[in-house]
């Protein structure tokens, strides 16, 4: 599979006079445009970056680049693009994409191109759709909509990869395409993480785009703008896409270091001074098309060391998205699994897409988690606990064994609220036992069951089993 670009404009052969590291500097072309394509003599595609009068300076692609000092190039297009169709599907691809497994793919469509724009306003609709995870505590507490841009946020170690293949694994029966982006990841990772999609069933709708470590600062930077791309291909045909990028805090850097080459002045924490530019652009390719209901929706993960969120890239990446969830080391090492800090994270319009029942019950249960983090720290200093300290502290405790799951479990929307309802109607949530309400939730949430029932139905499972102590 080969990228592809627009119709020259020039037929005219200039020469590389400059090299260091991944950029040449051609001599200078009329045409040449920034965001361009120029072609070598050895076969070798590179971005054009910058214009001067006295040379083009352009970005190699190739992972293992054989341009010198003296080899001829052309002016081969305007624009990077992309083609896709349901051929790529199934596929692990490098940021030019090639493909990884050894398959030759020959893919039809109209072409997208890598740097594209976002919908236009008048594009674009409300997002008003929720993209169920199959995640407990995120489906009920920080719901994603369909089209929603939402940051995925912590430290190394604490989750983000797992969940962000959780909520994939669980787009299994629906229309859905799934383009991952993982960059900067070691190969044992990469194959890790296709092993868990294939085991989930989920490979066969998926893109997997690979920037690993042996790929050119280039190829690696423009990664994630060629798996938007890609989904768009989709997206732009009428189907729901779901992109996920692993993650740009290492995409930061590989930019940084790509900029401090190209001797660009160095802005915060030596972060070029269009970093948030360049991810706030990428972003905002995410939302719901008008014209045919399909949308497009992103998770971006992001590292913050030490578990700090006020960080550089930690606060750009919040504040260009519709929410984030934070994953905590914290709360790892209680043995929460996702380890979510319910106390940082958010969801800013996941809200509507919840009924007005599971709204109240989300806020109730808001409510309680935090009645019990005052509870537990009251109760280090030791003193005697009231009946409603001990409550809210056994509470608090049922509700995160509740919401502590593996990456194999999965439950439905109704699935959840019972489960959650059932612990709340409680009068002693210390003798609910968790671990049978999940063994018996797939068979008592039956397919016919209405909205209207649920409550009932978590009532009568209280009074089936009432004092069933692990």
């Amino acid at each position: 599979m080969k990228q592809e670009h627009t119709k020259p404009n020039s037929a005219k052969s200039v020469k590389v006079i400059a090299l260091f590291d991944c950029i040449a500097q051609t001599e200078p072309v009329a045409e040449a445009s920034v965001g361009g394509v120029m072609q070598f003599a050895t076969g070798e595609a590179g971005l054009i970056w910058q214009v001067s009068e006295k040379s083009v300076t352009v970005l190699l692609l190739a992972r293992e680049s054989k341009v010198v000092v003296g080899t001829t190039a052309k002016l081969a297009g305007n624009s990077l693009y992309v083609r896709a169709d349901n051929k790529v599907l199934g596929h692990s691809v490098d940021p030019l994409l090639q493909t990884i497994d050894g398959k030759s793919i020959t893919p039809s469509g109209s072409p997208l191109p890598v740097f594209g724009a976002a919908p236009t306003f008048h594009e674009r609709a409300i997002v008003n759709e929720q993209l169920e995870t199959g995640v407990l505590m995120v489906d009920t507490l920080f719901p994603i909509v369909k089209g929603q841009r939402i940051a995925i946020i912590g430290d190394n170690k604490t989750g983000k990869t797992t969940f962000m293949t959780q909520v994939a694994a669980h787009q299994k029966n629906q229309d859905c395409v799934i383009v991952y982006v993982a960059i900067a990841k070691r190969r044992y990772d990469v194959a890790r993480l296709q092993q868990r999609l294939e085991n989930a069933g989920v490979m066969d709708k998926t893109i997997l785009v690979v920037a690993d470590a042996f790929d050119s600062l280039p190829a690696a930077f423009i990664a994630p703008y060629v798996g938007c791309a890609l989904a768009e291909n989709f997206w732009r045909q009428g189907k729901d896409t779901l992109v996920i990028y692993d993650d740009l805090s290492a995409h930061a850097k590989l930019y940084r270091e790509l900029s401090l080459l190209l001797k660009q002045p160095p802005g915060r924490d030596g972060y070029p001074g269009d970093m948030f530019y360049m991810h706030s652009s990428l972003l905002e390719r995410a939302g719901k098309i008008h014209r045919n209901g399909a949308t497009q929706t992103v998770l971006a993960a992001g590292t913050n060391p030490t578990g700090d969120i006020t960080g550089y890239l930690s606060t750009s990446l919040i504040s260009m998205t519709d929410g984030q969830i934070v994953f905590d080391a914290e709360t790892m090492a209680r043995n929460i699994r996702p380890a979510i800090d319910v106390n940082l994270s958010v969801s800013r319009v996941g809200g509507r897409t919840q009924s007005g029942q599971f709204q109240k019950l989300s806020r109730a249960v808001i409510a309680r988690l935090a009645n019990y983090r005052e509870a537990r720290d009251f109760a280090r200093f030791g003193s005697d606990q009231s009946d409603v300290v001990k409550s809210e502290i056994a509470r608090g405790e049922k509700l995160y064994e509740l919401f502590t799951q593996s990456p194999n479990e999965q439950y439905t929307a109704k699935e959840q609220f019972i489960m959650l309802d059932a612990l709340m109607q409680s009068d002693k949530p210390e003798d609910v036992s968790i671990g049978w309400l999940k063994s018996i939730i797939h068979d008592v949430a039956g397919e016919n069951i209405k909205p209207d029932e649920y409550v009932k139905i978590a009532s009568e499972l209280l009074k089936s089993k009432p004092a069933v102590k692990q």
